[in-house]
């Protein structure tokens, strides 16, 4: 296997090449995603560039330094190893390296479950018992959690959703959305027609709405009417999952996500592959983690 030497300077001019060619028309989390994982790797590399010569071994080197010295979780590691490997294809294509040598490190264990878990059905009622509707922002907070229990819809989606993507069909509603790692809203979420008609409700209750105007939006007064970010979405659910006594370690704002999916195959019995449609997977793969043990790995 061909061995690479480079400068401080050259791999920086590298990364700056591959990053203007491989991420674009990619998601602003995409692109933060490989500059993230990419300037941990210039700042090893600032270290070890006197020895290291892309090799295998020295890609070995670099994956104990993010779990030992580094302490990130197996997932991170993961990531910031596939951003490797996707800059090395690049190293390859413009024939600096004759082969990828971080194809032959072998990534780690990850475990195949979802690390947030599900709320039981005891759970999802005693949660939407205890939001008010009463003031706008706890109406709007008992919408969200209804469409991410169900509906699958994510907190990054609905932070992006307008009042336009709403549309009502004779027997239920649908909300076009735009997932993580996408530029457009192409994807569908079906909404039940009673939520659908509760939404409705809610939108009737502000006002100024345009078409654009966000389909969940903040009722703070100094920032009413303004669109939502992730993070105030996670802290009012999490205000609420609190309230309800819902405080388990593995639960989190995206465990109402999951439940979804448990609800729809446990509770409805509903085929695997309707619910991979309704969850918006790629592949069915990702959808049979709802079915195995809570202990499951993968090699």
């Amino acid at each position: 296997m061909k061995t690479l030497i480079l400068s401080l300077s050259k791999l920086d001019t590298l990364i700056a090449g591959f990053l203007s060619e491989f991420l674009k028309g990619k998601s602003e989390e995409t692109h933060g995603t490989y500059q993230r994982a990419l300037r941990e790797f210039q700042r090893y590399f600032a270290v070890a560039h006197e020895w290291f010569q892309f090799r295998p071994e020295d890609i070995e080197q670099y994956k104990r330094y993010l779990m030992q010295e580094r302490r990130l979780s197996e997932v991170s590691v993961s990531t910031y190893l596939t951003s490797l490997r996707r800059l090395l294809d690049y190293f390859v294509e413009q024939e600096l390296l004759t082969e990828n040598p971080a194809r032959q490190v072998k990534g780690n264990r990850r475990p195949v479950h979802h690390t947030a878990g599900a709320l039981t059905e005891a759970e999802v009622k005693k949660l939407l018992a205890i939001i008010p509707t009463q003031k706008l922002q706890d109406h709007r907070d008992y919408i969200t959690v209804r469409l991410m229990i169900e509906a699958a819809a994510s907190e990054h989606e609905l932070v992006k959703a307008n009042v336009e993507d709403l549309k009502k069909f004779s027997s239920h509603y649908v909300l076009y959305v735009q997932g993580k790692g996408k530029k457009t809203k192409e994807d569908v979420i079906d909404v039940p027609l009673s939520l659908g008609l509760e939404i409705e409700r809610y939108l009737e209750r502000r006002q100024h709405l345009t078409p654009l105007s966000p389909l969940l939006a903040s009722h703070s007064r100094r920032i009413s009417e303004a669109r939502m970010t992730t993070r105030a979405l996670n802290y009012r659910l999490n205000h609420w999952l609190q309230a309800a006594g819902i405080t388990r370690a593995n639960i989190t704002p995206h465990s109402l996500r999951h439940t979804a999916a448990k609800l729809w195959l446990e509770r409805d019995g509903l085929p695997l592959e309707e619910v991979r449609r309704r969850m918006r997977h790629g592949m069915l793969a990702t959808t049979k983690i709802y079915t195995l043990p809570p202990d499951a790995v993968q090699v």
